[in-house]
């Protein structure tokens, strides 16, 4: 009798440790009770950004699949414009380049307000007062520059540089009219009061050019049609990576930062998958490692180990000029009225 009491006694031990086992192992695969499904995000991020966010985040959770819809900013706010009007939600989480669609959604109660745990550490200048939506990453405007033409110790290192007579007719940015980006940086420079209008008058007679968007801006830089210009940070790092002809430097007066955030959608289809994506694009070893160290992104959490040259997030966030996302919208249009008459 003993025996088989001992007996029992192994199995009953052995099966709790198995089962624990097993419960654990759930909870690292991603098998989890709410771990399952898929989550679906509509974003303007680049889409080989998105491929590698996905790759990463499935292989996190590889019971969960990360399906996406990838559109310019005005295809994405369109297509999710409609969905909120017609109450057919088939988003789970947004992605924008700049909150000035998160503000108009939040304001017509179509997004859901949730305090991710790794949303803490990251600065009140890139996420909603009331949790609504947070930036998962930022775009910084710096100085982009061919290294063919320019020496990495002779390239600028304030926009204010770039009106030195030297680079007389060697200077462009993109249109903000096209660049999203770049209209906020023209918004936050023109309401700076070191710069104002008064730089893009010195630009333009400096022989300051426009393209269309950013991507020719840099483009024509990296062929050295140009010597310096307003760029995005990660499209220069990423051709440099790929071995174009291009340098970028941050900024070290004032710096031109737009928050890209992230939300999750008033009647998300999969809500709890959402804030789970929610919480691994905010987590330094997880969606934030893989913008900063797999795509040059600068990310907003400065807990994430980031590669040499990138700008830390809190100092990005202490010296980052304002801008008011609200009246940009309110006044945009008017300032690119006068921007156009000045440049075209």
């Amino acid at each position: 009798m003993k025996r088989i009491l001992i007996a029992l006694l192994v199995l009953v031990i052995s099966f709790s440790l198995f089962a624990a086992g097993q419960q654990e192992a759930a909870k690292a695969d991603g098998g989890s009770t709410g771990k399952k499904g898929s989550v679906m995000v509509y974003t303007s991020t680049g889409e080989d950004v998105v491929l590698k966010l996905k790759e990463a985040f499935e292989a996190k959770y590889p019971n969960i699949t990360m399906d996406y819809y990838y559109g310019g900013s005005g295809k994405v706010v369109t297509k999710l414009s409609t969905e909120f009007q017609t109450k057919a939600v088939t988003c789970d989480l947004v992605w924008m380049a700049d909150p000035s669609s998160m503000i108009t959604w939040k304001g017509e109660g179509n997004l859901v307000p949730y305090k991710s745990p790794n949303a803490e550490a990251i600065d009140a200048k890139f996420k909603d007062s009331e949790d609504y939506f947070t930036a998962a990453r930022m775009v910084i405007m710096g100085i982009g520059f061919s290294t063919t033409a320019t020496s990495d110790a002779e390239a600028p290192y304030t926009f204010r540089d770039m009106l030195n007579p030297k680079w007389k007719g060697q200077i462009v940015m993109a249109d903000p009219s096209n660049a999203g980006t770049t209209k906020a940086c023209v918004y936050a420079l023109v309401n700076d009061p070191g710069y104002g209008w008064k730089f893009f008058e010195d630009f333009k007679a400096n022989g300051g050019e426009l393209e269309s968007s950013s991507g020719n801006t840099v483009n024509k830089v990296a062929a050295a049609a140009y010597q310096l210009c307003i760029g995005v940070d990660y499209n220069c790092r990423n051709m440099a990576e790929n071995g174009s002809a291009i340098g970028f430097h941050n900024t070290t007066d004032v710096v031109c930062a737009c928050p890209c955030p992230i939300a999750i959608t008033k009647g998300a289809p999969n809500e709890e998958n959402a804030k789970i994506l929610y919480d691994w694009l905010l987590d330094p070893e997880g969606g934030q490692k893989v913008l900063a160290n797999d795509c040059n992104m600068t990310v907003t959490n400065p807990k994430t180990s980031i590669p040499a040259g990138m700008i830390r997030a809190d100092e990005a966030a202490r010296v980052a000029m304002p801008i008011d996302w609200i009246d940009m919208k309110v006044n945009g249009k008017a300032m690119l009225e006068k921007f156009d008459a000045l440049f075209k």
